[in-house]
């Protein structure tokens, strides 16, 4: 039964190709193929232009990293003790800001510049595995991704990552080919870049050495052999140059132990295994283009480790992974499940925007998936529909707002006076705020009382359950004598403990109170209310 069905569909394949509506159909698409090339660097124009293309106001994440890197160099490292983060990222921010200024398109270019930087890197690192076609797919994907696009236009360290992830695929590829001291010391060096800007590199890293070590022939599980392939050599030589770039984070060491212990992201829980799922929705962003997109990410990221082409018409997917997909999954994964494990242990959050350290290895995996449509119509398609999906998806992100902290600032410049008092809870609500407002007034931030312009992440939690609400808001009471007090509050923030309603309560006991801001739960990232308790 199973041969007459195929042979009938088989039959049928051949008399739609044969017949004129299906010739038609083919000299039309292949007309439209002839123009592949032009479309293909318009498309990758419209993902480079996006890259700077953002209209909200900075939000939390953004203003820390402009507040921490505008600091003298010298009170950088020790700003980051508070903070958690390794320094790279901060100090490079440092010296863009001296020459483009402070603004929010000259800060955020610093990530656009560096997004656009890894585009030809993922052209180079798809042609390196699978010629150019394969490089083509790589660049529109990476080109087109929402993911990519909106830590472009984020003042943070996650197009960093990207930049070198597809850095350091293609030296440890060309390492392993040819294990030049040049190579090495490059790859050295980009292991110690890639740890000094994310902590998750940490992750990359040990999973990418186990696997060279793996190769070597010197992993503990297997038999050491006498004589080892040239293979097994430039592995080896791989593995020393990784152990050279950690040997380099030694001077950090210490304010990273003291980061593990006392700071962490009081905002989400410890990983767990389904955290991983979350990662597809990051890439693929928000809204009906964005589920359509995740479904077509998730397919052709199965079909590029699984899939095979058998001809132009049938796609064979086996329970073992191609080879050429083997290395790059493996890493991929491995990364993704020893995050899970350290965050587990060590009670760390695993956030999608972290994974940025191996997005470029999902980029190729999907590519690859794209790729196993060998015949070129439907592989243009398939390109087309992914790349346009990406590209709506990423437009809608860039145009909306990530936080309500220019409606709160231009309410206080507006109608506050100078010396009123402006109190943020929690204090997270703090510095995208104070940063847009001009007027003289006196800013504190909940639980601390601290200015409001940086966070001090050093046990956080605990500082939140030990705060006196009633004690705070008498403090704040007083330094308002005589002047207005406004309150910036968001009461859902995980880990204030319903603290930041108490707050409010204290203060509407003691006076009227006002309402200028609403809480608006569209907006993406910080949204807040803004009271105001006249005199």
């Amino acid at each position: 039964m199973a041969t007459v069905v195929e042979s009938a569909l088989a039959s049928t394949v051949r008399e739609e190709a044969q017949s004129p509506e299906g010739t038609a159909w083919r000299r039309h698409a292949d007309r439209l193929l002839r123009y592949a090339v032009p479309v293909a660097v318009g498309l990758v124009a419209i993902g480079v232009v996006l890259r700077f293309v953002a209209t909200s106001q900075l939000w939390l994440d953004e203003t820390l990293s402009v507040n921490i890197a505008r600091l003298p160099v010298s009170q950088i490292p020790g700003a980051l003790r508070h903070d958690g983060a390794p320094p790279l990222y901060y100090l490079l921010l440092h010296f863009w800001m001296d020459l483009l200024g402070h603004g929010n398109f000259a800060v955020r270019a610093f990530s656009g510049v560096v997004s656009v930087a890894s585009l030809p890197l993922a052209w180079l690192a798809g042609k390196r595995l699978g010629g150019r076609r394969l490089a083509w797919t790589v660049l529109l994907l990476l080109a087109s991704s929402p993911f990519a696009i909106n830590y472009a236009t984020t003042t943070r360290m996650y197009s960093m990552m990207i930049f070198w992830s597809l850095l350091g695929y293609l030296v440890i590829s060309r390492a392993l080919e040819q294990p030049t001291t040049g190579r090495l010391v490059g790859l050295a060096a980009i292991t110690a870049a890639v740890l000094y800007t994310h902590y998750w590199g940490i992750y990359l890293v040990g999973v990418t050495a186990a696997c060279l070590l793996l190769k070597s022939g010197r992993f503990p599980s297997r038999r050491l052999s006498r004589s080892r392939s040239d293979g097994a050599n430039a592995a080896w030589s791989c593995f020393l140059a990784l152990a050279a770039g950690c040997l380099a984070f030694l001077p950090w060491l210490p304010s990273f132990v003291f980061q593990t212990l006392h700071t962490g992201t009081p905002w989400s829980n410890a990983a767990g295994l389904a955290d991983i799922l979350t990662v597809l929705n990051q890439y693929s962003g928000g809204g009906p283009w964005g589920a359509a997109l995740g479904l077509t990410l998730f397919a052709l990221f199965l079909l590029g480790i699984f899939g095979t082409s058998i001809d132009h018409r049938q796609v064979l997917i086996r329970f073992k992974a191609r080879y050429e997909a083997q290395p790059v999954a493996l890493v991929f994964m491995g990364t993704l499940l020893v995050a899970v494990l350290g965050g587990t242990i060590a009670q760390a959050a695993f956030v999608g925007r972290y994974t940025a350290v191996v997005f470029p290895l999902f980029v190729i995996l999907a590519a690859l998936g794209v790729t196993v449509f060998t015949e070129r119509r439907m592989l243009a398609v398939v390109l087309t529909w992914t790349v346009c999906a990406g590209l709506i998806v990423a437009i809608g992100a860039q145009t909306s707002s990530r936080t309500q902290a220019g409606d709160v600032a231009a309410a206080i410049n507006k109608y506050a006076s100078a010396n009123d008092v402006v109190v943020y809870c929690p204090d997270q609500l703090g510095p995208a705020a104070s940063r847009l407002i001009t007027l003289e007034v006196q800013q504190y931030t909940f639980p601390r009382a601290d200015q409001p312009q940086r966070i001090d992440w050093v046990n956080y939690e605990q500082a939140i359950k030990n705060a006196n609400v009633q004690e705070f808001a008498e403090r704040m009471l007083s330094l308002a004598a005589g002047h207005d007090l406004w309150f910036v509050e968001n009461s859902n923030y995980s880990g204030t403990e319903n603290k930041c309603s108490q707050l409010l309560n204290w203060f509407s006991a003691k006076r009227n109170s006002q309402v200028w801001v609403t809480d608006d739960p569209t907006i993406t990232l910080e949204n807040e209310s803004l009271y105001r308790f006249p005199e």
